[in-house]
């Protein structure tokens, strides 16, 4: 087999690498040049322990009191009265939170606690002509007022709770949070108070918003910073539950990034309210060859609810020549592709594949 000439051979090659290095600095991708990647963002992997550790721990704190629940709408109560069979029975708590009795009638039950119900039931039948009488009230059936756990938890729902809980043991009822990529946690749980116990439900930040027999039903807000209630070990973050209440996770917000990048999609906000756009391309892996870094656009909302286009010329952002800029939620990063460059970098492939040819079969 004859061989090629070598100086042949060397221009060959040369010409190969000459196309390599231009095609290359066509293609320029600072993202490939120190910009570091980074993986998704995920939720510390100790947080569901904690919070199941923690509810174990708080069960075993002291027994709560029957006086700590407020019987409410379609509880059932079995009232006794002791050497009066024909005043025992079982009623069902009405709508308007009424139950009516022998010799009583209708009387107001829901706001009361048991202990309370029974003394209520004591003094009517004292006015009733009963001595002495000795009562008992039991609540076989809690149906009123569950609390509602919703957003970032595994099984989010409604929970019935006869005493006052906490909310380490409500996140573990249901189930701890979320860990699924699409539903991670944000940085806050919302904490909704309604009942019409008092004035104190509403410290935190709330108002009377109706009232009942009189009585204003007090709503309050409470925000809880996740990160602190979970490693913080301040037991003021772990704020009692009543029933009525209702607990949301708020999920992570999630921003976007699309086109010429190596790992597109969307982006949990787990730990910040917003990313800079070099982080979001980082999370992405970074542009590839054929991006068109000066052609590139963040696509947001604005206050109005219309879409705004921002361009973004990422060769100046990577050169450190304009500031960077934030993503927040729901905002996408958009990275076109050249298909001028996917042209000359199939050239290139071709180029090389050439050279390698003369090199090893000597054409």
């Amino acid at each position: 087999m004859k061989l090629p000439d070598k100086n042949a051979l060397e221009d060959s090659m040369k010409l190969a690498w000459l196309a390599a290095l231009f095609l290359a600095g066509v293609s320029y991708c600072p993202a490939q040049q120190g910009v570091p990647l980074a993986a998704p963002q995920e939720m510390p992997p100790d947080w569901n322990a904690r919070i199941m550790a923690g509810a174990q721990a708080q069960a075993g704190d002291g027994a709560q009191t029957r006086g700590d629940y407020r019987i409410g709408p379609e509880d059932l109560v079995e009232i006794s009265v002791f050497e009066v069979p024909e005043l025992s029975r079982t009623v069902r708590v009405s709508a308007s939170g009424d139950i009516s009795l022998p010799l009583i009638g209708t009387m107001k039950a829901a706001g009361f606690s048991p202990l309370q119900l029974e003394q209520a039931i004591t003094a009517s039948l004292r006015q009733s002509y009963v001595k002495d009488p000795q009562v008992s009230v039991f609540l076989k059936e809690y149906r009123s007022d569950p609390v509602s756990v919703v957003g970032a938890v595994k099984a989010p729902g409604l929970f019935q709770i006869q005493t006052q809980k906490t909310l380490i043991e409500l996140l573990a009822m249901a189930q701890g949070l979320s860990e699924s990529p699409r539903m991670l946690p944000g940085r806050t749980i919302v904490v909704t108070h309604k009942s019409g116990r008092s004035e104190e439900a509403a410290k935190v930040s709330g108002t009377a918003d109706n009232k009942t027999d009189g009585q204003p039903q007090w709503t309050a807000v409470e925000e809880i910073p996740l990160k602190e209630l979970l490693e913080s070990g301040d037991s003021k973050w772990n704020v009692a539950i009543y029933p009525g209440d209702v607990i949301k996770v708020v999920p992570a917000g999630t921003f976007y990034v699309a086109g010429d990048v190596h790992q597109p999609g969307g982006f949990p906000l787990t730990d910040f309210d917003f990313v800079s756009a070099i982080q979001a391309l980082a999370m992405a892996g970074g542009t590839k060859n054929t991006a068109k870094l000066r052609d590139a656009v963040i696509i947001r909302r604005d206050a109005e609810g219309n879409r705004v286009e921002e361009p973004i010329d990422l060769k100046k952002l990577y050169e450190g020549k304009v500031a960077d800029v934030r993503l927040g939620s729901n905002d996408i990063l958009f990275v076109p592709g050249s298909v001028s460059k996917a042209a000359g970098l199939r050239a290139l492939e071709a180029s090389i594949q050439v050279a390698t040819g003369l090199l090893i079969w000597g054409l």
